[in-house]
């Protein structure tokens, strides 16, 4: 049994980084899509046979079939019990494991669920409120953001009155001093409470589950001396933990292998929406060294998109020494008009478009350029001071490869000596706040309501069919394979569906059988809560062999509906794409409609899908 409280251990593991901790005991090489690949240590390997999964959070070696979690891995190479992997990837992470025998208090259990409660109450009273302000919607409207937009963000808007919020609150059952606990409300020192946002448009910072924890308020009132007004730390949220957009973002950060910094809220939204998706914002502070470390997982490179003035070359240099260390390589650029006047990217998208921005992301300077042209380089002390520099945050990089080819890289650019001797590694300095501290001891909300009506009933049917239907885990462990895996190819829209198929068909492949108890066990909650709300449901064999090659048929055209869309045709390479995919999805319907008229059995036609997939990533690639 576990030693510690299954909240304890789920925590620990969506912290730990899976790659990070293996490659303590291997080396691995970066294959596609965020995955790894490595010498599997568990049988005489001679090619890299095993593959590492950092956004699942799983290995799999597909000789020996060799598998699992983090703690798995640590368990098998090191031959110690379960509990001491525990303590081993607890210590790697510097996570602080709670002491035994002290669970966790009950009263800090309600009060998340109260918070989390209350925070998904406003969320829909904003968004009610917003259509019903014209300036609210007004204002959205000169900013070019569109209603599905405005939905998938869920933008909202806050009255101009002291109780609008806590008075419905209260109506629903919640008191004045809880909207407070929540961060929704302010407590005067005459002892009344009212409505924190008051006139602002409200834009829900979600964690990376997409629960809302927190909101960030926009003045529209003009009077206010803060145009911004972040929530509170709360019991849920933890600005150094939180990335605005990564819950939307992480698979195209993934796919991309980069990821686009920016500061505000509303950079992040006009970028997503023009298609350039692998961005992220921090929420309401300076990037932090948590922030850097999830960005690990999902990306090698990030683009810093700061302001040129001195506020935003402050900015730029501290994050330059919060990602370095974390193996992640920074590019730097700023954006500006024709006549040479700065500009953020929400404006720059607005007025020149998601395009001429991808453009601009080609010409960002690696980041000893860009120190080379801040630092002053004209004379032997400066110059000795700027290398000095450069050196301190090439000696905080922990992979060795990559410090190499940095040192060896300034000793080209600068003619210096690649020795780090008697150099110092920069220490990112910090000073953690009462909340920050507090925040250490306890454990973060990890439950995450699950949007049913933002699903395509066609996948939580799919879901449903796989679950309740374990003979069929043979037929998709042969569709969604590693070739699939690697393509990067996201066949199911959702990304709860997406991960509940993959996270069963994973722990299939690597047990060789299903049970339901213990699938649950390993997903996240949103994931727990997802398998919870699948409906009951009997399939009449052999119905469900049928369903699911018609249901894969249709992923695959939706799909392709989709990437259609997100082709440029402003090149000749983008024509040809589009091409190829409207060639290939005749064929997917011309094979369709032979099977549904007889032209073929089932057998032929689950042939004919499978053999469509590898088609169909060839055609993407």
């Amino acid at each position: 049994m576990p030693f510690y409280p299954n909240e304890v251990i789920q925590q620990l593991k969506s912290e730990a980084d899976i790659t990070a901790v293996i490659e303590q005991f291997l080396p691995l090489k970066r294959s596609g899509n965020g995955r790894y690949v490595g010498v599997c240590p568990f049988h005489d390997d001679h090619s890299p046979s095993m593959y590492v999964n950092p956004t699942l959070g799983i290995y799999k070696c597909f000789a020996c079939g060799a598998g699992g979690d983090v703690f798995k891995f640590v368990q098998e190479h090191e031959k110690i019990d379960f509990n001491a992997a525990v303590k081993w990837v607890a210590d790697f992470c510097s996570f602080e494991l709670p002491n035994v025998g002290n669970p966790e208090r009950a009263e800090i259990t309600e009060e998340r669920e109260l918070v989390r409660k209350l925070n998904e109450l406003a969320c829909e009273w904003f968004e009610e409120q917003l259509t019903r302000s014209p300036k609210a919607l007004q204002y959205l409207n000169s900013r070019h953001i569109s209603e599905p937009t405005r939905k998938q963000f869920h933008i909202g808007y806050a009255p101009d009155g002291r109780e609008g919020f806590v008075g419905y609150a209260a109506k629903k059952g919640f008191s004045p001093k809880e909207c407070v606990k929540a961060g929704l409300a302010v407590e005067k020192e005459n002892g009344g409470i009212s409505d924190k946002f008051r006139d602002r448009l409200m834009i829900a910072i979600q964690n990376i589950s997409g629960v809302v924890v927190a909101f960030g308020g926009r003045d529209l009132s003009g009077k206010s001396p803060a145009k911004y007004m972040n929530s509170p730390e709360t019991i849920l949220y933890h600005k150094s933990d939180i990335l605005f957009g990564l819950n939307h973002s992480k698979n195209a950060i993934a796919k991309e292998n980069a990821v686009i910094i920016v500061e505000g809220y509303f950079d992040l939204i006009s970028l997503y929406q023009g298609g350039v998706q692998n961005v992220v914002a921090a929420s309401g502070t300076a990037l932090t060294e948590n922030h850097a470390s999830i960005l690990s997982r999902y990306a090698k490179t990030a683009y810093l998109v700061f302001d040129g003035d001195a506020a935003g070359q402050k900015a730029t240099l501290r994050s330059l020494e919060i990602v370095l260390p974390k193996g992640i390589g920074p590019k730097v650029f700023a954006l500006s008009r024709p006549d040479g006047t700065k500009i953020d990217p929400d404006n720059f998208v607005n007025e020149r478009g998601a395009e001429a921005f991808r453009n601009e992301l080609k010409n960002a300077e690696d980041w000893l350029s860009y120190l080379s042209h801040m630092k002053d380089l004209s004379s032997i002390e400066a110059r000795a001071s700027f290398i000095t520099y450069a050196k301190s945050l090439i000696k905080s990089i922990g992979n060795t490869e990559l410090r190499n080819q940095y040192v060896k890289l300034l000793s080209e650019r600068f003619d210096t000596s690649r020795s780090l001797n008697d150099v110092q590694q920069i220490h990112v300095k910090h000073k953690p706040t009462a909340e920050q501290e507090q925040a250490q001891e306890v454990l973060q909300e990890e439950a995450a309501m699950v949007q049913w009506n933002l699903i395509p009933p066609l996948e939580i049917r799919f879901a449903n069919l796989l679950y309740r239907n374990p003979t069929l885990l043979d037929r998709a462990c042969e569709f969604f394979d590693m070739n699939l895996a690697e393509s990067g190819i996201q066949l199911l829209e959702s990304s709860v569906v997406d991960e509940f198929v993959n996270t069963a068909i994973a722990h299939y492949a690597e047990t060789g059988y299903f049970s339901p108890q213990t699938l649950y066990e390993i997903l996240p909650r949103q994931g727990q809560l997802f398998m919870e709300g699948l409906p009951e449901e009997t399939w009449t064999p052999p119905k469900e062999i049928n369903e699911f090659y018609d249901t894969l048929m249709v992923l695959m055209l939706r799909f392709c509906d989709r990437e259609k869309k997100n082709i440029q045709l402003d090149s000749a390479e983008g024509i040809q794409k589009r091409m190829d995919l409207y060639a290939f999805t005749q064929e997917l319907q011309k094979l369709d409609a032979s099977y549904k008229k007889g032209g073929i059995d089932i057998n032929q036609f689950a042939d004919r899908i499978i053999s469509s997939k590898d088609r169909l990533i060839h055609v993407i690639h």
